[in-house]
């Protein structure tokens, strides 16, 4: 079982916006700011990114967002761009790890890559978004102890070893390649080990984790899907193990 491990976040204020149409990105309508420069380049990335926090808060205010975006590799200052306000049902959030600090939504995002996303979509009922979550319950082949009483499930196929677990309403997957004989278990152990101190947002019937073990060039690789009821969300992230985080800081907020 997954055990509660209590954290908080610190709200520190709220930053007014400022929206003008900017390009499109995958087929949905972009906005930003006016393009500006952040000031302070004294601003430490931590309190840069409770900003960024703070700013997403105020434009989609009727949902958990995810407040742990980059791993400690990345560049140090998170910033994001949104699609427009005006739906709340339907929206995405594209994050980006940055030398210097940038605003939220400012037209600079326009020439970035993102390293993570969240989306939401809402359905007409409960059951189609139970659908569009696709999760995989293949709990066939080796078994893998991962500890904690949870059982793996590894096969290979085309090219790719597969391993599977389900924890409550989750359903897990890590993909390793086998032309680098890539191992899967590493990953699994360290998910499932995270997932005894941090709850993930808590699915009504259906989540759908899939990571892959290679290393990324696209925040696409790594998701993780659930519903609740008629809505979708979904986190996006360039870093298996980081998809993981990301989400469980919307359920479990923690600082950057």
């Amino acid at each position: 079982m997954m055990k509660k491990l209590v954290k908080s976040v610190l709200v520190l204020g709220t930053v007014s916006q400022f929206l003008v149409p900017l390009a499109s990105f995958e087929g949905a309508s972009f906005w930003a700011e006016s393009s500006q420069t952040v000031q302070a380049q004294s601003l430490s990335p931590q309190s840069h990114a409770q900003k960024v926090v703070d700013t997403l808060a105020e434009i989609f205010p009727d949902d958990r967002l995810p407040t742990y975006i980059l791993t400690s590799e990345m560049p140090e200052y998170v910033t994001a761009a949104t699609t427009s306000a005006s739906d709340q049902d339907n929206f995405n959030i594209f994050y980006y790890a940055e030398d210097e600090p940038i605003e939220v939504n400012d037209q600079a995002v326009n020439e970035l890559t993102p390293i993570a996303s969240l989306a939401k979509t809402t359905y007409e009922s409960e059951e189609e978004a139970a659908g569009v979550v696709d999760q995989i319950l293949d709990l066939q082949g080796e078994e893998v102890d991962l500890g904690y009483g949870i059982t793996g499930y590894m096969q290979g196929a085309a090219g790719s070893t597969y391993l599977n677990w389900q924890e409550g309403n989750w359903s897990l997957l890590v993909q390793a390649g086998n032309i680098d004989e890539e191992d899967p278990v590493p990953l699994a152990l360290e998910v499932v080990e995270h997932l005894e101190n941090v709850y993930l947002p808590a699915p009504t019937q259906a989540g759908q984790i899939t990571l892959k073990v290679s290393p990324s060039d696209t925040y696409e690789d790594n998701t993780v899907v659930w519903h609740e009821g008629a809505v979708v969300y979904e986190v996006k992230h360039v870093d298996p193990m980081h998809a993981v985080i990301m989400a469980g800081s919307i359920s479990e907020p923690t600082e950057q």
